[in-house]
């Protein structure tokens, strides 16, 4: 009967004696059924030795693949950015230049370290800060001088500002950091300049007008009589009073040239001035002080009497052919200034010219005798280019 087995052992193998049946190498012995006949029988082989720490090995080798994945998962970081920064973004605070009473620049520098920087300047009267400037994008590997404006500032204020950059992953913030706090403070509040009074000039005594003097923009116009008789009634008087010298008077002034002629001379931008004749004719003279010295003349003086429709004005113009029919007129003469009159159914603007406007029953005519002049009809809303030799008819309603 062959010897019994030994029992198996982890780590080692059993010894062979030379009454074994197991030889060393795990081949086991088998005996024929003939004496003397050996089958050698193979087990397989025990790998259960083989790893030194068994089982426990498996949850330390997940662990270190799920970190390696979730590194991996990050983007790559330089160790230094192009200046030689250490890891992160890097922000120094720079001088403030060009600073006044309200406002100042802020200057500083950015390291980006390989990555997409955001930016901005924390200001305020505090270290509190308060307020930034807008925040601004750097690409990577561009890093560099920054700059940013702020304005609204208090006058004679000490103010602190520092820059401030970060990195950001979709909008999560994985690294920042903040320059050194500085300051600056604001100039003085600068000093208004009382603005000159523009006098308007009013009549000094009963009877008498102001001493002629440049015309002001949109305030005061200068005239003086050319020929004949020329009254004045500047806004806010009784009567007219006779102009008899040079004379600076007051927009809104009313001036009678049925018996004479006036040169009236009003102010254009830059301190320049345009100068106008008109004479058979009551007028009231305008100017706005932003019409860059556009000069308006209103038509004024008795009103024509025509009735209340077109077939009762036909009948008056019809009885005035024998005697002569209501009217109102002025006539102009310019040498390219900026003039335009004012009848009661159309608006003529003067192209350096001699023309006429007159109301009459039949509307408001406007004739050229040189130059060109553009009517414009208030009722049939329309512009007409009227050229010299002829006129132009804007109908009543």
């Amino acid at each position: 009967m062959p010897p019994a087995a030994a029992p198996p052992t982890w780590g080692r193998h059993p010894a062979a004696s030379p009454m074994s049946d197991r030889p060393i190498g795990g081949d086991r012995v088998v005996r024929g059924r003939s004496a003397g006949t050996l089958k050698p029988d193979r087990a397989p082989a025990d790998h259960r030795s083989v790893h030194t720490f068994g089982r426990p090995m498996l949850p330390f080798a997940a662990f270190a693949a799920v970190a390696a994945c979730l590194l991996a998962l990050l983007p790559a970081r330089a160790a230094a950015d192009e200046h030689g920064f250490p890891q992160g973004p890097f922000a120094r605070t720079g001088d403030a230049t060009g600073v006044t009473a309200t406002g100042a620049t802020l200057n500083g520098f950015v390291g980006t370290n390989g990555r997409d920087t955001t930016w901005a300047f924390q200001y305020g009267p505090t270290t509190l800060y308060g307020a930034n400037t807008p925040p601004q994008t750097i690409p990577r590997n561009q890093g560099g001088p920054v700059a940013a404006t702020v304005t609204g500032l208090s006058a004679a204020t000490t103010y602190h500002y520092r820059l401030v950059v970060i990195h950001s992953i979709r909008g999560v913030t994985i690294a920042h950091h903040e320059g050194a706090d500085r300051t600056f403070t604001t100039g003085p509040a600068p000093v208004a300049q009382p603005a000159p009074a523009t006098a308007v000039p009013t009549p000094a005594a009963p009877g008498a007008l102001p001493a002629a003097a440049a015309p002001t923009l949109g305030t005061t116009v200068a005239v003086a009589p050319v020929t004949g008789t020329v009254t004045v009634k500047v806004p806010g008087a009784a009567t007219f009073i006779a102009l008899g010298a040079g004379s600076a008077i007051p927009v809104g002034a009313v001036l009678d040239t049925r018996q004479g002629t006036v040169s009236l001379t009003t102010a254009l931008d830059g301190g320049k001035t345009q100068t106008a004749q008109f004479h058979s004719g009551v007028f009231e003279v305008r100017q706005s002080p932003t019409g860059h010295g556009l000069t308006d003349i209103f038509l004024r003086g008795p009103a024509v009497e025509c009735g209340g429709s077109r077939s009762t004005a036909r009948a008056a113009a019809a009885q005035a052919r024998r005697r002569r029919p209501p009217r109102r007129q002025l006539w102009g003469r310019d040498n390219g200034g900026r003039f335009r009159t004012h009848g009661k159914n159309s608006v003529a603007t003067v192209r350096g010219t001699s023309w006429v406007t007159t109301d009459t029953c039949a509307g408001t005519r406007t004739t050229v005798r040189s130059g060109a002049v553009s009517v414009r009809d208030v009722h049939r809303r329309r512009t007409v280019l009227v050229r010299a030799g002829h006129s132009y008819l804007a109908r009543r309603r």
